[in-house]
């Protein structure tokens, strides 16, 4: 291929917030970026769309905890340099029985990293956020950094500039196939083919499909996840300077962030796991789940439940240990993709953009990445 309009240094494809990062980070670095996008930019199909996330640095393995940190220092640099804010500060409470093992887990990984936190009893907790109810034997950690990201607007800030510092982006390109080359990679769509010497794949809930046709089957399982916003009769109770996000440390995990720009209380399951093919999936929310969600909210949150603003269907793509796959294609090192997020990796979208742009241009990432390698499923 001889037309210098179709070659570039690196082809980024999926630009949901980890392939938006990536063009980012690779444009900042003056390479010549395509991203492709099979959808219009913050579609509501995959799993970044939406008024906003959790970031935390409430984490079981210690791993997550020093992503986290780096990952509040990203947010802020993009928002400084983007003059849009991003993040909102609200606390987060954990919580549930006394001796929950995640909790305590969670509690020792804050210490060992000296992040501050407390324990509050339920008497403490209903104090200081009247909006939940714990139960006797329940305990809640408090952590002050917690906040939420508002979801599109980071999506859509770092697309914006990742263009500005000099990535091509296309929307409603499909990819039709990926050919490795001997050096390089050549990526086909219904407009023609394109080359790069390196290929970011972030494709979310469709990267399994990918991968499996470039040979890698990984246990990459898209499912179909849902979540509900309710109009709290006291809004006050719920704005983000009131209320923390909140997870509780149950079967089934339920969380649950604060009201934001009047949408409501944003309440769902954590893992619903509902296997689905993000070309086939139901996008109509269910009335047996919104049900559930409402008894969950009933015995944990009742100041929140009021009539329904919403209910909307999104995607996860599960790992079986809900741990991200962060990695080189073992047979084509030109190719590096981020999957398998399971429901928990936007809080670090901006740090994992700048990983897979380390991993494609240097080989190497100076972040530990063992925790997401490959060979954990494949014995390599």
């Amino acid at each position: 291929m001889t037309d210098s309009s179709r070659r570039f240094e690196v082809i980024v494809i999926g630009l949901g917030v980890m392939g938006s990062a990536a063009a980012y980070h690779l444009a900042k670095q003056g390479k010549r970026v395509l991203a492709l996008e099979q959808f219009e930019l913050d579609h509501r199909w995959g799993s970044s769309y939406g008024e906003s996330r959790i970031i935390r640095y409430a984490y079981t393995h210690p791993t997550y905890v020093e992503m986290a940190d780096h990952s509040f220092h990203l947010w802020r640099e993009l928002e400084a340099e983007s003059g849009r804010r991003l993040m909102f500060t609200t606390g987060g409470l954990d919580f549930g029985m006394s001796d929950s093992a995640s909790l305590t887990a969670t509690a020792r990984t804050l210490q060992d990293r000296g992040i501050p936190f407390e324990w509050l009893s339920p008497e403490q907790s209903a104090a200081r956020f009247p909006q939940f109810r714990l139960e006797p034997g329940v305990a809640a950690l408090y952590q002050p950094d917690a906040a939420y990201l508002h979801a599109s607007a980071c999506v859509i800030t770092l697309s914006e500039l990742a263009q500005i510092h000099g990535a091509t982006l296309r929307t409603h390109t499909l990819v039709t196939g990926i050919e490795p080359l001997s050096e390089g990679v050549r990526v086909h769509t219904p407009d023609g083919p394109f080359d790069a010497a390196r290929l970011v794949l972030t494709g979310g809930a469709w990267s399994g499909k990918r991968l499996g046709e470039l040979g890698l089957e990984l246990p990459l399982q898209p499912t179909r996840e849902q979540i509900v916003f309710f109009h709290a009769p006291d809004r006050t109770l719920f704005t983000p300077d009131r209320c923390p996000v909140f997870i509780v440390h149950e079967q089934p995990w339920f969380y649950g962030l604060p009201d934001v720009d009047g949408k409501g209380v944003k309440m769902a399951i954590h893992c619903n796991r509902q296997p689905t093919d993000p070309d086939r999936t139901n996008h109509n929310p269910d009335p047996q789940y919104l049900e559930r969600i409402k008894a969950l909210a009933q015995r944990y949150v009742p100041a929140g439940v009021g009539p329904v603003s919403e209910a909307r269907v999104c995607l996860y793509t599960m790992t079986p240990d809900e741990d991200f796959v962060i990695d080189h294609h073992p047979e084509y090192p030109q190719i590096v993709f981020g999957a398998g997020f399971s429901g928990h990796g936007f809080k670090f979208g901006v740090l994992i953009g700048r990983i897979l742009a380390d991993l494609a241009l240097n080989g190497a990432s100076a972040h530990d990445l063992s925790l997401f390698k490959v060979s954990r499923f494949r014995g390599l």
